[in-house]
């Protein structure tokens, strides 16, 4: 027997099917959007923690290269060289006690020693600063030996170091040295410095200035340098924190020869710095200390190391949920926003103290 059957198209969906497909729709759309969101985040999380590394680098590449470089003459350590100096007024004192100083934040309003007047008003209270004398190299050595005291000095203009008229210079032969300041700056090759009274205490250069004023020599007192001399820029550098461009706290370097201010980095909250000490003359760190405990004992000649920590925090902010709590040099502090803060810290040694 055969039966006849009728085959039913479907003429449609029921409610009930079709709320179910939006619920499954819904779902679906939310999970993705949870996906979203989240990929997105940790990609402004991670973007904001690698600039925030990338830019500690930056700062760190230039603190610990002058560090490194504290006190340097040309070759010598400075403690074994005849430094005179015959540059007028102002001019950094530049000795083994002087290349490398720094100023302890006691308190929110007070540091010790008391702080440079170029930068006591900008400096952010509770931030610690470090400053560092040394002259800087470009490889510019003497193209003929000096005849007289007085004579002018002619460098390469190939190794001209951007030289200007009132640069305070360094002249060193790892025996002797002198810093004075650059009376003219000649444009030809070679490129001639003058050292004149204009700018100098006298135009003279000899082994012991004491008494010499604008005069002579003497017998015996005059020092001639040769050209396997190597000329230098004196450099005082001042790393601290201030108010950046944008308004927040970032790492400035002053220079302290220059008269002149500029930002290095921003988002840099905090910087914390100790100093490691030799007290037994072996050349072996026995103690780390702050600014005021070195100046205190008048050990800064003999410092060797120093250990800068950076509090940085990401430029972006709204990176958590919650404000983060912190701890930085011994205190517990709960953020005022909701940006991401890492503490970096790093010793870096003076190459002409470390053995």
């Amino acid at each position: 027997m055969t039966f006849l059957t009728k085959k039913i198209n479907q003429q449609g969906i029921t409610l009930v099917e079709l709320m179910v497909a939006m619920v499954i729709g819904l779902i679906l759309i939310a999970g993705v959007s949870q996906i979203f969101i989240s990929t997105q985040k940790t990609y402004r999380i991670t973007e904001e923690h690698s600039r925030l590394q990338e830019n500690t680098r930056f700062g760190f590449q230039f603190i610990t290269k002058d560090v490194r470089e504290a006190g340097y003459t040309g070759c010598r350590a400075i403690e074994e060289m005849n430094v005179q100096t015959v540059a007028q007024a102002p001019v950094p004192n530049y000795d083994k006690d002087s290349t490398i100083s720094g100023n302890e934040a006691t308190s929110l309003t007070v540091w010790a020693p008391v702080l440079n007047a170029s930068i006591a008003t900008t400096t952010i209270g509770g931030t610690d600063t470090i400053t560092i004398q040394k002259g800087s190299s470009c490889g510019a050595t003497l193209t003929v030996p000096m005849l007289s005291s007085d004579a002018v000095i002619q460098i390469s203009a190939a190794n001209s170091c951007n030289l200007k008229k009132d640069d305070t210079l360094m002249i060193s032969d790892c025996q002797d040295a002198h810093i004075f300041k650059a009376t003219t700056v000649s444009s030809g090759s070679p490129q001639t410095i003058t050292h004149t009274v204009d700018k100098n205490t006298g135009g003279s250069l000899c082994l012991n200035q004491a008494g010499i004023g604008t005069g002579v020599c003497g017998t015996g007192n005059a020092k001639l340098y040769g050209s396997d001399s190597e000329l230098l820029q004196l450099t005082s550098l001042t790393y601290y924190i201030r108010k950046g461009e944008g308004g927040r706290n970032a790492l400035w370097a002053y220079d302290n020869t220059a008269g002149k201010a500029r930002e290095l980095i921003e988002g840099v909250e905090n910087m914390q710095i100790k100093y490691g000490v030799d007290t037994t003359g072996d050349d072996i760190i026995d103690v780390y200390q702050t600014a005021n405990d070195v100046g205190a004992a008048a050990n800064w000649g003999n410092v060797i190391s120093a250990e800068i920590s950076l509090l940085v925090e990401t430029q972006a902010d709204n990176l958590t949920t919650d404000k983060l709590i912190y701890t930085y040099n011994g205190a517990t502090v709960t953020s005022p926003d909701n940006r991401l803060r890492r503490v970096f810290t790093t010793v870096v040694g003076i190459r002409n103290r470390v053995q």
